[in-house]
């Protein structure tokens, strides 16, 4: 058998509640608060970016739309 998987004895079972402990969140509140606010702030970084890109592309089409006198076009 493994060391740790005896079933009677609650000594194993008793440290892995202690080692989890350690890792829980103390105010899982706070933790969903961080994480809204994180994600408020990357919705907010990529709207702002799309809407950027959008009006770079839009004057991209406005100056390509312009009439130009095309290279080798006979007049």
């Amino acid at each position: 058998m493994y060391p740790g998987f005896n079933a009677q004895s609650s000594q194993p079972l008793a440290a892995r509640k202690q080692l989890n402990s350690r890792h829980m969140i103390p105010n899982p509140g706070l933790a969903a608060d961080g994480f809204n606010i994180w994600w408020q702030k990357t919705i907010a970084q990529h709207t702002a970016m799309a809407v950027e890109a959008s009006a770079l592309m839009r004057a991209h089409h406005r100056v390509n739309s312009a009439p130009q006198a095309r290279v080798g076009q006979a007049d």
